[in-house]
C-alpha cells in the first residue's frame, strides 16, 4: 500500500467515483421532466396524429398567419394572428390558445387564450422569463375541427448598453 503507483490508481478511482457521484446528483436534482407519461403511444401514433392534423387544417381552408415581432425577457409581447377564408373573408367566432414551449425547462412552459379583437384579428398576451429558443404552438378551434400552427421564436436580452 506504501507503493506511489497504487496510491496512484486508488487516488485516481476515488476522483472518477466522486465525479460520476456529482452527475448522478445533479442529473436527479435538475431533471425537467420533459418526458410525457404516455410517449410510447403518442409515438406510435405520430404518423396518424400528423395526417389528422393536416386533414383538418386542408377542410377548414383557411389562411393563418402569425406575427411575433420581437420578443424580450421579461416584456410583455402580444402574439398577432389573422385568419381569413380562400376567398380572403375575415373568419370571425374562433376561438383558441397559444402554448409556448421551452424544450431545456419544462416549468416555464405557459399556456395563453387568444382572444379576438376585431373581425378576423385575434391575439394573444405573454411573457417569457428565459432568454434563448421557444416554440409556439398555436391551436385556432372552430366547430368544424382544429388548426394548429407552430413556429420557432428567438427571445433576446434587452441591450442596455445603448
Amino acid at each position: 500500500m506504501r507503493n506511489p503507483w497504487v496510491i496512484g490508481w486508488l487516488s485516481s478511482l476515488i476522483v472518477v467515483v466522486i465525479v460520476n457521484t456529482a452527475f448522478i446528483v445533479t442529473a436527479y436534482k435538475t431533471n425537467p421532466g420533459l418526458v410525457m407519461e404516455n410517449y410510447y403511444e403518442q409515438g406510435r401514433n405520430y404518423e396518424r396524429t400528423v395526417l389528422q392534423l393536416i386533414d383538418a387544417r386542408d377542410s377548414l381552408e383557411w389562411d393563418v398567419s402569425m406575427e411575433v415581432g420581437s420578443v424580450l425577457v421579461s416584456e410583455p409581447a402580444t402574439l398577432i394572428v389573422t385568419v381569413l377564408n380562400r376567398k380572403g373573408e375575415a373568419v370571425t367566432g374562433l376561438s383558441g390558445q397559444l402554448q409556448l414551449y421551452r424544450a431545456s425547462n419544462q416549468s416555464h412552459d405557459q399556456v395563453v387564450p387568444l382572444s379576438e379583437v376585431e373581425s378576423g384579428l385575434y391575439q394573444a398576451r405573454y411573457t417569457l422569463v428565459l432568454q434563448g429558443i421557444w416554440d409556439l404552438i398555436l391551436t385556432i378551434s372552430s366547430d368544424k375541427g382544429d388548426y394548429v400552427v407552430e413556429q420557432r421564436i428567438n427571445v433576446i436580452a434587452e441591450d442596455k448598453s445603448g
